[in-house]
């Protein structure tokens, strides 16, 4: 059996289970908001499984989306990704969000960094029904 050299994986001190549920929460909030504060090592992974994720989401076709809900278990995140996001940035073939360090965390002493996308998204305006 083989070793592994140089591999090296963020392990999160989760386990395997937890740290998908993680990453997979952080990118959904990532997709809903346009931004998300988290701690530098988190915001690290989060940018490299996002980047994966936009460019598979660039071809548009139906198996990239069902492969995207089949990471995210969220339509509305899957849809938002694919159809509104992606759009924005044609012709990009990474570098989708950026990292910027914001403080340090008082408790533990954290680098806490921000994670949001290199392309301002439009504002969406919420339309109120009022009833007569």
């Amino acid at each position: 059996m083989s070793r592994k050299h140089n591999v090296r994986k963020l392990k999160l001190s989760r386990t395997f289970n937890q740290r998908k549920a993680l990453i997979k929460g952080l990118v959904v909030s990532l997709i809903d908001t346009g931004k998300v504060t988290t701690t530098l090592t988190k915001a690290k992974v989060l940018k490299s499984r996002f980047d994966k994720l936009a460019a598979r989401a660039q071809s548009g076709t139906l198996h990239a989306r069902r492969q995207i809900y089949s990471a995210l278990s969220n339509h509305k995140a899957t849809n938002k990704l694919v159809d509104t996001i992606v759009p924005l940035m044609p012709k990009r073939r990474g570098g989708f969000v950026t990292i910027e360090k914001t403080t340090i965390r008082r408790g533990d002493a954290a680098v806490m960094a921000t994670v949001k996308f290199s392309v301002p998204l439009p504002k969406v305006t919420k339309k109120t029904n009022k009833k007569k």
